[in-house]
């Protein structure tokens, strides 16, 4: 959708007059900074992340009214919370919400913190009404497995072997309501100190300790280095003080920490090639990547 219109729809489905717009990024929709009444994020929503974006929003709102910190979404003048909008014979959403101002949380100092943050946050998504969808061995470690057999990938049995082992000792883990992409990079921290969750997405049923390895995996995804190795250590066991505070985990969902941050390896390689193509990466990477996974699980025994 064109920028030019989008002053016009905020007048008309918002009732702000007069609005500046400002484009941020681009990824599954188009985001802008508004400046009307006060600061906003608007997000311009197509036709193929239509279902995502209604059940990111209705995730949110049901999140915001539990007295999670997310950010509030603005309801449109007849008291929805997404606008419609066409142009070119394709249906756009609109999703206005407040605009935080703020930085990404050091994970060190506040791990803890963080780690009673997450917990509340999955309390809250088990409560809501509704299925999420389930993520299991397909998703987290077939899809990357098919690329490299499409890419002909000479030691491809090597990475079976492992898939194979990793989903074994995790498979019967209890599932959760999960944010599905839980990195400290959708995590914001206002001047005040307060931490909001952002981009509801990719919410899923999975393995809580999904969520928890994505979040407290301070690992160099190229590099494993010693230092990284004994910080992730040390932030899982902090954040781990917090989270349990709400929720408890099990022995075995502890233990299953270094064969998610492996499994992560599997999930994000995937998601990279559904995005920019099997070309992407080469076999001098996929080999490079076999390697630090054999190195990590060493080292993280």
């Amino acid at each position: 959708m064109r920028a030019e219109r989008l002053p016009e729809l905020l007048k008309t489905c918002y009732g702000m007059d007069g609005a500046a717009v400002e484009f941020l990024r681009e990824g599954g929709s188009r985001t802008y900074r508004v400046d009307g009444t006060g600061k906003y994020l608007l997000k311009v929503i197509g036709s193929a992340f239509s279902d995502t974006a209604r059940q990111s929003v209705s995730v949110m709102r049901d999140l915001e009214a539990s007295g999670l910190p997310v950010p509030k979404t603005i309801l449109t003048k007849q008291g929805e919370a997404l606008a419609e909008a066409e142009e070119g014979g394709e249906t756009f959403l609109l999703v206005l919400q407040e605009y935080i101002e703020g930085e990404e949380p050091d994970m060190e100092a506040r791990a803890e913190e963080i780690g009673v943050l997450t917990s509340r946050l999955h309390s809250c998504m088990e409560q809501r009404p509704g299925e999420l969808a389930l993520r299991g061995r397909d998703f987290f470690i077939r899809r990357y497995l098919n690329f490299l057999r499409q890419k002909a990938y000479p030691r491809l049995a090597a990475y079976e072997k492992l898939g194979d082992a990793l989903w074994k000792r995790v498979e019967n883990l209890p599932c959760g309501n999960c944010h599905g992409d839980l990195h400290r990079g959708n995590l914001l921290e206002t001047p005040e100190g307060k931490i909001f969750i952002l981009d509801f997405d990719t919410v899923c049923r999975a393995p809580r300790m999904f969520d928890i390895t994505v979040m407290c995996d301070l690992t160099d995804y190229f590099r494993l280095k010693p230092e990284d190795i004994a910080l992730t250590k040390r932030v899982f066991g902090r954040f781990l003080a917090g989270y349990e505070r709400i929720l408890p985990l099990s022995d075995a969902e502890k233990r299953s920490f270094a064969d998610w941050v492996a499994i992560r390896h599997f999930q994000l390689q995937a998601t990279i090639l559904e995005v920019y193509g099997a070309d992407c990466i080469d076999e001098r990477f996929i080999d490079a990547q076999l390697m630090w996974l054999e190195a990590w699980l060493r080292a993280a025994a």
